[in-house]
């Protein structure tokens, strides 16, 4: 059965508080269908505990023994079975063993798959069929804090996720003594032969394989496959220094139930404290920001190093810091399949154009190809999904009119991005050729516009800011300076009129062969109060009555003979603080527009992606707001109606 949740204008605030208590309820005692794979691989939900009197706590295993190639031990393969070691922090360490099905070949040994689950999921006991039957065992993980691994969740981090990732290829190396090695010319003779490993998950699933990658001294991963992951958490959870609590509120939710439902701690005390200090003061403190950095692919491809203040703002800090002791290496050179769902509004396209740029720098055949899914609420999951894509468990307990809307085929065009995930695993790690889908994805982008269609975009002249803080720039890009006829609402105004519209600046009109609009479009933006001012007193800090609004920009789309306006991948960016002429990155999106679709920069003072994130300035309740706008066009041209 589906549980609803709707707010009312007049209870939206005791709802949005609610919403957390409600949804840890609904996940712990709901039905575990949303948390699985909707197709191939089957997975099968394991016994609450494998024996244990607490499924959350260090215990006992059945004692299998692995097969080994040296003993006279059978060979058939095809078991899964649970293993659990002690991690260097204390903690209990799970993760499940799924043997190549079709028997062992100790001669030339199997490659390792390692599996990651989403955020307050855990590993698989089964399923995986055609990964072990085209030849490779695979190690499905529970990390730190969800399933039967123990402590609390820390999100990524390289003091303790990382660690506990090495001890399990440690711990294959040591016990499977089956998997396949090889040289590798560009490692030195101390770490060859090197084993043969790739790894894939979906969101919390991608994060541990970049982590795994950056931290591993062995340099063990040779192809990874992470989707809808995150490069820079700050970015992720605080765009434009606003708080994304429409996700935020899930996903505490979900990762509290996924790890206290277990026996575990939950989220750990720091994260606990950044995220309520963030709810109290309508900001994260940056001592939770410099946390959130660490756990991130961009602290490694930044290469900015980290310490904790002499005075920091977390209590928790004050007691037990960090101790940021993980230097900031740049990532090896490594094969990576980057995939990503415009429609995801929790890790956005940014955030994988981040780590797709940063990878293919650092060498490696790096690859980016996007669909229709991801983070999305509140949907049913899609139909084709890979193993590690991840299902978000509240998909189908929210419903919050005008959200988002509903996902569409995890696919770009006509490739599907799960035989591809397949594929390109069979290609770095047994050699096979690549399938023809993949021709051109070398020196192109793929772009799903919709289900069933894709455009290819040259990597080298790829629509996308240079570096933070400047401008789109190139052939592709149109330019249009738009203003506010009206002063946009602000605040506790635009709060109380969730359902207004948003204020539409004309963009312009897709001409008679229509415009495919596709990239990371760029505005260099201006917001001022009413008197026209666009900065407060120079002792005034920008949180200051007078000072902190709040606003929140996308690109929209009308259809010819069409009222409403509709936001274009439903991507969104918040925009804080009076400023003039500042450079603002938007949401990359890909979208196809019809002749005479209309195209605008859409502006509100509110949204409910960011429901509990509006300005709290009394003094702000409206404020002007003008941008020139650097648009992505791919193809067609857009007609200035202006």
């Amino acid at each position: 059965m589906r549980h609803y949740i709707r707010c009312t204008n007049s209870l939206r605030f005791a709802c949005a508080a609610a919403m957390t208590v409600s949804l840890s309820g609904c996940i712990d005692s709901g039905s575990s269908d949303a948390q699985q794979p909707a197709s191939n691989p089957q997975v099968t939900e394991r016994p609450a505990n494998n024996g244990c009197e607490n499924a959350g706590q260090a215990c006992d295993v059945p004692a299998i023994v692995p097969i080994s190639c040296s003993a006279n031990t059978p060979t058939e393969g095809g078991r899964s079975y649970p293993v659990a070691i002690t991690s260097s922090s204390g903690e209990t360490i799970s993760f499940q063993v799924l043997e190549p099905i079709g028997g062992i070949d100790c001669r030339r040994g199997h490659p390792l798959v390692l599996h990651g689950h989403g955020f307050g999921g855990s590993r698989s006991t089964s399923g995986f069929d055609n990964y072990r039957e085209s030849g490779f065992v695979v190690i499905s993980i529970d990390q730190r804090g969800f399933g039967e691994s123990t402590g609390t969740v820390r999100v990524m981090d390289p003091e303790f996720e990382g660690r506990d990732l090495i001890q399990i290829l440690d711990w294959a190396e040591d016990n499977l003594e089956y998997l396949q090695y090889r040289r590798e010319p560009s490692l030195p003779p101390a770490l060859n032969p090197n084993p043969v490993v790739g790894a894939i998950g979906g969101s919390y699933g991608g994060g541990f394989q970049l982590l795994l990658h950056g931290q591993d001294p062995k340099q063990r991963l040779d192809a990874l496959v992470p989707d809808i992951t995150w490069y820079d958490l700050r970015s992720s959870l605080n765009p434009g220094n606003v708080i994304k609590t429409g996700w935020d509120l899930v996903l505490v939710a979900g990762g509290e139930a996924g790890s206290t439902g277990n026996g575990n701690g939950g989220l750990d005390p720091i994260i606990r404290e950044i995220l309520a200090q963030g709810l109290l003061l309508n900001r994260f403190p940056e001592s939770g920001l410099d946390f959130f950095f660490y756990h991130s692919p961009a602290y490694r491809c930044t290469g900015e190093p980290l310490s904790v203040p002499e005075s920091p703002d977390l209590l928790s800090f004050q007691i037990a810091p960090p101790a940021y002791d993980v230097p900031p290496t740049p990532f090896r050179p490594v094969n990576v399949l980057l995939t990503q769902g415009m429609k995801d509004t929790l890790f956005n396209f940014n955030e994988a154009w981040r780590n797709f740029d940063c990878l293919r720098a650092r060498g490696g055949d790096v690859r980016l190809l996007t669909h229709q899914t991801g983070h999305i609420l509140p949907v049913e999951a899609p139909d084709e999904l890979q193993p590690a894509e991840y299902v978000d468990p509240t998909a189908s307990l929210l419903e919050i009119p005008g959200f988002q809307s509903a996902g569409g085929a995890f696919a770009c065009g006509d490739v599907s991005i799960s035989d591809a995930t397949l594929n390109w695993l069979q290609h770095h790690l047994q050699g096979k050729p690549l399938a023809g889908y993949f021709d051109g994805t070398d020196q192109n982008v793929c772009l799903s516009l919709e289900d069933g269609a894709a455009v290819q975009v040259p990597v080298d002249s790829f629509p996308a800011p240079g570096a933070p803080g400047t401008l789109l720039s190139g052939d592709a890009v149109v330019e249009r300076v738009v203003r506010s006829d009206m002063p946009v609402p602000n605040g506790a105004t635009a709060a109380a009129t969730p359902n207004l519209p948003p204020e539409a600046l004309l963009l312009g009109k897709a001409g008679d062969n229509g415009v495919t609009i596709g990239g990371i479009p760029t505005a260099l933006v201006t917001v001022s109060d009413l008197l026209g001012r666009t900065e407060c007193a120079a002792d005034l800090s920008q949180y200051e009555p007078g000072c902190d609004a709040i606003l929140f920009v996308g690109l929209g789309k009308r259809s010819e003979g069409s009222s409403r306006w509709r936001l274009i991948d439903d991507q969104i960016q918040p925009v804080r603080g009076l400023k003039e002429a500042e450079v603002i990155e938007l949401v990359g999106v890909a979208e196809a527009l019809n002749p005479g679709d209309e195209l605008a920069l859409l502006v509100y003072g509110f949204h409910p992606q960011y429901p509990l994130s509006w300005s709290r300035d009394p003094l702000l309740q409206a404020v002007n707001f003008e941008a020139t706008v650097q648009l992505p066009v791919l193809q067609g041209t857009l007609v200035n109606e202006g």
